[in-house]
């Protein structure tokens, strides 16, 4: 009983489309109906196909083939160690020779060791902070700068879809009954073991 109270007393924009809907207690007829053979079937849980299954688990156990097999020598070279030498290995430091100290660089070298410039008209970063001038102070907004800047006024959701009559079941609908197609459209699809595949001999 608390439970529907607190319930009926959320707001009515939750939950709806603009209209108060609050939750009605059943009646006595539908507490006592009988379920039908339809709802029953409907009401069943979906079972797995025929072909289903399941992961496997992670943990596995080894054949006796696969314990008992031996590898390839492509195997064994694959397998080893990657040998690496032990040294000796040359020293952080060495002398430089006296022709790389007496060379001398090349007109290419120093043009490609020159920085590159900037290019004419460049200007750099403004500073973050800067004066404004006495014309901006004094500016004033036009009309058209100020319609620009006014919010956009829009209806809330509640009067754009408001609509009393958007629960309400027309006569026609109650009254009406479904096609045979439909009710063969309803009926769950009849599914039987897969057969089985045969493999036909080429002569």
């Amino acid at each position: 009983k608390q439970w529907y109270q607190r319930r009926v007393a959320i707001t009515a924009g939750e939950f709806s489309c603009g209209r108060s809907s609050p939750i009605q207690e059943p009646t006595g007829g539908a507490k006592g109906a009988a379920d039908r053979d339809r709802t029953t079937q409907l009401a069943q849980a979906k079972t797995v196909h025929n072909s289903y299954e399941s992961s496997r688990e992670v943990q596995s156990v080894p054949t006796r083939a696969a314990q008992n097999t031996r590898p390839s020598e492509r195997i064994e070279m694959l397998a080893e160690a990657k040998k690496r030498p032990a040294g000796p290995f040359r020293e952080p430091e060495w002398p430089v020779s006296g022709k790389a100290r007496k060379a001398q660089v090349s007109e290419r070298v120093r043009e490609l060791s020159r920085s590159k410039g900037l290019v004419e008209g460049f200007q750099g970063n403004r500073d973050v902070q800067w004066n404004v001038t006495k014309s901006a102070k004094q500016a004033v907004a036009t009309r058209r700068i100020e319609e620009l800047s006014g919010p956009i006024q829009r209806q809330s959701m509640d009067h754009l879809q408001f609509n009393p009559d958007a629960f309400k079941v027309s006569e026609a609908a109650l009254s009406s009954g479904i096609t045979p197609r439909i009710e063969e459209l309803a009926q769950p699809i009849r599914r039987g073991p897969a057969p089985a595949k045969t493999r036909q001999k080429i002569k």
